[in-house]
């Protein structure tokens, strides 16, 4: 007796995107990921705690006025950003020359496996309060039941009481 699993559309989607996050944290390693997603936090650190110091210096607006703030804010982020994924990627240079390369790439497609999930998570909440929720191709598709089981085991932990209800699929 063999099963047959109907895939359509939007599982394939889901399925390869799933797979791309993989492969990505697989290429990356996980040391880089982990410092990749701790940049994003001290260049918005950074960004927050230098700003106002260097609002002045920036001849975009008026002087404190939002787009003066809003620029010098995106420029300091982004260069705190790019200070921090040199460093990131020296220290990925370092451990692809130990022998533990072959673990760091294997955490990482682990940690890419996470990231994903997380994202697929945050598609299936987006699309279930929306009307896509409703389509053919949604209704038909086994990784969207899966992700809004996964939504409705994580919703004590995570929404209250007036959070939008996501439709089952």
């Amino acid at each position: 007796m063999t099963t047959t699993i109907d895939l359509g559309w939007v599982d394939i989607g889901l399925a390869a995107f799933l797979l791309v996050s993989v492969l990505i944290g697989l290429a990356r390693g996980f040391v880089f990921e982990l410092l990749s997603l701790a940049g994003l936090f001290a260049a918005y650190f950074a960004a927050l705690w230098l700003t106002p110091m260097l609002q002045a210096h920036v001849n975009i607006g008026a002087q404190g006025s939002s787009l003066n703030y809003g620029v010098t804010f995106a420029g300091v982020f982004l260069i705190a950003l790019v200070v921090w994924s040199l460093g990131a990627r020296l220290l990925r240079l370092l451990i692809r020359a130990t022998p533990l390369s072959a673990f760091d790439r294997l955490l990482g497609a682990g940690f890419g496996f996470v990231r994903g999930l997380v994202v697929l998570l945050v598609v299936a909440t987006v699309v279930g309060v929306s009307p896509w929720a409703q389509s053919t191709a949604w209704q038909r598709s086994q990784g969207a039941v899966w992700l809004n089981a996964v939504l409705q085991e994580l919703r004590p932990l995570f929404m209250n009481d007036t959070s939008p209800q996501t439709s089952t699929a």
